[in-house]
């Protein structure tokens, strides 16, 4: 970048300079349509099936969901809602209650010492099959998520992303009405491939449209979109709306509205003006979207950047890197490892294995079983609210500031819990339950402004164009992963360690805490420049200087 770009990169009113131009209503319309049609579907992904457990469990067993005797207990903790797990226990010990002659079975037991069934693993891995085909599509889609923006611009690459909603919606609604559980998984599949798609093209378009005095901002506006998601699908999934046993495959495909809006609306969206410039070379069609993105004519100081990143990458036009390009260059190894650790702290912080806690909890403060599932929904909004603050605090207090600080809270937060829990399991205090519900909270509102929002945006601020997709990619391969492996093996590691689980969260995220501490630079209202000098990473060199260096002048 010039010198003259840098020094004109001051907060101010943005009437002189576009890069400082603030949140113009063709941006935000652009962030509510990017955001509300897949970031929204992916969190209606991950919080509708869980309220929907009692249905689907016996459905994939081949039995009627209607004629169902027994409530099914949650599967995989990976998603924002876990239903009571003592509910399964109170039905079957109905069960147990008569005989065959409407007499008292001498050997049941009263609802209030219920039975519980020895821990199975293998039994926990089959009720979370519907989940772990989740997070694999999501897997896929995080790896082979850079291949779309490779081969199309941003607005097509959302284009497609909307088919695999359509293809998921209309899978699940078939698998309801003609009795096929392959069609549910497949559903799921498609879904989940949906959400770790969306997760790699859509923070770096918001961030290539957002001016930089508001691109923490926007980019954001993913991650609220998605809680937003999963708070929406847990209230249409109770009684009163889809939560029956004939309501839940609309409950689950209904989302695709969403997309189907979208279809419609993205054509009046503009494009990237980065890869405009970098990778199509049409400068015409970047100063139009950057003029209707600003709101204002004058868009020089965010050409000129543009420019000097074109310039730098030795060419006229900027190809895409591949996976195995980023990692084997020394340039993006920083950035790349840095956003990897985010997204994994992210998926291993522990939120899952809270929220897993958090209807025991509620139930030993004293809470009613039938409310329990409100209590959630409860927790679900406070998850809103507190990543809506996240939004509002981000270009104030900076992404190291939400990051590193509530994730020592965490820490402390672990530590508490932990004795906590161990305590209540043998004194099921009504009074420690409300302590550990108010621990909980806090734990929730500290992962939802830091944790939450900015592993999605900070790759595409650290990241050259060229590897922006790719380091996007990889960041989320690790959190799938983390993900994958949390729904396979915290059944075991629950039932063995009980409360003592929080200490292996605890150890990850103050290790964490400490190697971002180093690493971590702030990238509010910076270049990419920035975070390169941060690293000690050299320019790149110039135009003239890479044509000096090329074989062909050797």
């Amino acid at each position: 970048m010039s010198t003259e770009a840098t020094q004109r990169l001051q907060p101010g009113d943005g009437t002189e300079d576009s890069t400082q131009r603030g949140c113009t209503s063709w941006l935000l319309i652009s962030v509510v349509v990017l955001t509300v049609t897949t970031a929204f579907v992916f969190g209606w992904g991950l919080g509708a099936p869980n309220m929907y457990n009692k249905y689907t469990e016996p459905f994939l067993k081949g039995e009627d969901p209607c004629a169902a005797t027994t409530v099914a207990r949650t599967p995989a903790p990976f998603a924002l809602d876990n239903q009571n797990v003592e509910q399964r226990y109170d039905a079957g010990n109905n069960e147990l209650r008569r005989d065959g002659n409407d007499n008292v079975n001498e050997e049941a037991r009263p609802l209030s010492d219920p039975v519980k069934e020895p821990f199975s693993f293998v039994l926990e891995l089959v009720k979370g099959i519907p989940q772990t085909v989740f997070l694999i599509g999501a897997f896929i889609g995080a790896v082979t998520g850079p291949i779309w923006p490779a081969h199309f611009d941003r607005k097509r690459t959302v284009f497609a992303n909307y088919i695999f909603c359509f293809a998921s919606s209309l899978c699940v609604l078939l698998s309801a009405y003609l009795g096929k559980a392959w069609l549910f998984y497949l559903s799921r599949l498609l879904l989940g491939y949906q959400g770790g798609m969306a997760c790699v093209i859509v923070p770096p378009f918001i961030g290539e449209i957002s001016s930089q005095r508001v691109r923490g901002a926007a980019g954001a506006a993913f991650q609220l979109a998605l809680t937003i998601g999963i708070l929406i699908a847990q209230v249409v999934g109770l009684p009163p709306i889809a939560g029956t046993c004939t309501g839940w495959g609309w409950g689950l495909a209904i989302v695709f509205l969403l997309p189907l809006a979208g279809l419609f609306l993205l054509f009046l969206l503009p494009n990237s003006p980065t890869q405009m410039i970098t990778k199509y070379n049409d400068e015409e069609q970047a100063v139009k979207d950057l003029k209707k993105l600003r709101g204002t004519s004058n868009v020089h100081a965010d050409l000129d950047i543009l420019r000097a990143q074109s310039r730098q990458n030795s060419g006229n036009k900027t190809e895409s890197l591949s996976i195995p390009q980023v990692i084997a260059s020394a340039r993006y190894r920083w950035p790349m490892l840095v956003t990897v650790i985010l997204q994994l702290s992210q998926a291993l912080s522990g939120i899952n294995a809270v929220f897993f806690y958090s209807s025991k909890m509620f139930e030993k403060a004293g809470i009613s079983d039938s409310n329990i599932p409100y209590a959630n929904i409860g927790t679900g909004a406070i998850n809103v609210i507190a990543t809506i603050f996240s939004v509002l605090l981000i270009e104030k207090l900076g992404r190291r500031a939400l990051v590193i600080y509530p994730m020592a809270v965490m820490v402390a937060v672990f530590g508490v819990l932990t004795v906590l829990v161990q305590l209540n399991e043998s004194r099921n205090s009504s009074t420690l339950g409300l302590i550990s519900v108010i621990f909980i909270l806090i734990f929730i509102v500290c992962f939802a402004v830091g944790l939450g929002p900015i592993p999605f945006l900070f790759g595409s601020e650290v990241c050259r164009p060229e590897a922006r997709d790719s380091v996007q990619s990889l960041g989320l391969v690790a959190n799938y992963l983390g993900n994958i492996l949390l729904s396979l093996f915290f059944p075991a590691l629950n039932s063995i360690l009980g409360g003592y689980v929080f200490l292996i969260f605890l150890v990850f995220v103050l290790l964490n805490v400490i190697f971002l501490w180093f690493k971590m630079p702030e990238t509010k209202n910076k270049s990419i420049e920035d975070a390169e000098r941060f690293w000690n990473i050299p320019a790149p060199p110039s135009t003239k200087e890479a044509s000096l260096l090329s074989p062909t002048n050797a």
